[in-house]
């Protein structure tokens, strides 16, 4: 038996996922088990939970795209995987669960210089900055970059990457509270209460290579504003709710502009090609280039407790199921 988180009506998170037991399946011969040992509460879980995806999600569905654990057995049809392997399971929900089977071939291998909360925070935040910053803009020193949200985790996380690139990005928050958790070397800071606040923190600042936008909304035309001709544009996230509107397009005719989305990436390469990004990032977490706070740590059996601790997403730090 297991406990399972299950989500079997679409709805706010706090209210649709639920803790079930059942019993472990018959090991397919061609998957292996992993007992996931730390699973990460991230935007993209609550979003899925919430219908955003509903063309692409089948109800009833275990939540968790992020979750670390050892091979508990292999299938028959395995090779190249043995029990006790460091693995964090990827290309599919389901971490929210004791064990997962899964296809051997999409287990990401974990180095031993990580540890355990470190590789349950390794994948969806760590890999999509890398990413963005190297694979979509091509980071170089010298690079002038802005960064939204940059007191969250993956704002921490872009910072660090961007100093370890010799890059200073410009960082763009919303609080007083949020200022005081920024880490890293910075070219400025705008704190952005209010319509004029942005404008006003951009003024001077124009030329940017690149912004690296999460936020979304009427805000983003303003971030595209400071760009140089021919800048690059990244949307990656949504914290706002509110789309970019139809009129940034037109507006800004000479930028270069792209959406990131790190499962679309994921399933569009070769799992070796992610496995090789990965333990480039891993690298950078073993290193403390990249690190990632914890804020509370639950058992994943009072899931409904730490969905309200993590919710909503500002506050700064992660909340582990472990």
């Amino acid at each position: 038996m297991q406990y399972q988180a299950v989500v079997r009506k679409i709805g706010p998170a706090q209210d649709v996922v639920e803790i079930e037991r059942t019993a472990l399946p018959t090991l397919r011969r061609d998957q292996v088990r992993v007992r996931l040992l730390a699973r990460s509460i991230n935007p993209s879980d609550i979003i899925t939970i919430s219908g955003a995806y509903a063309g692409r999600t089948t109800l009833p569905f275990i939540p968790g795209f992020e979750a670390f654990g050892v091979v508990e057995a292999c299938g028959e049809e395995v090779h190249g995987l043995s029990p006790g392997t460091r693995v964090l399971p990827v290309r599919s929900a389901g971490g929210w669960q004791e064990f997962k089977d899964t296809d051997p071939s999409w287990c990401l291998r974990v180095p031993e210089a990580l540890s355990d909360f470190e590789a349950a925070t390794s994948y969806v935040n760590p890999m999509t900055a890398w990413l963005m910053l190297h694979e979509k803009i091509g980071l170089r020193p010298g690079m002038r970059i802005a960064v939204n949200a940059a007191a969250s985790s993956i704002g921490s996380i872009l910072i660090g990457l961007a100093n370890a690139g010799g890059v200073e990005p410009v960082a763009i928050v919303r609080s007083e509270q949020s200022l005081q958790r920024l880490h890293g070397r910075l070219e400025a800071v705008i704190i952005d209460r209010a319509n004029g606040d942005l404008a006003a923190g951009l003024a001077g600042r124009h030329g940017l290579d690149a912004v690296l936008d999460c936020v979304g909304g009427a805000r983003a035309g303003l971030l595209a504003d400071a760009l140089r001709p021919g800048g690059h544009f990244v949307h990656y996230g949504l914290l706002s709710g509110q789309s970019i509107p139809n009129s940034f397009w037109a507006s800004h005719p000479d930028m270069t502009f792209s959406f990131f989305h790190l499962r679309e990436w994921v399933h569009s390469e070769a799992m070796g090609d992610v496995q090789h990004a990965y333990c480039d990032v891993a690298a950078q977490i073993a290193s403390k280039i990249i690190a990632t706070e914890v804020r509370e740590v639950f058992p994943l059996e009072n899931i409904r407790q730490a969905l309200q601790s993590a919710l909503p997403f500002r506050t700064g730090g992660k909340v582990l199921l472990a």
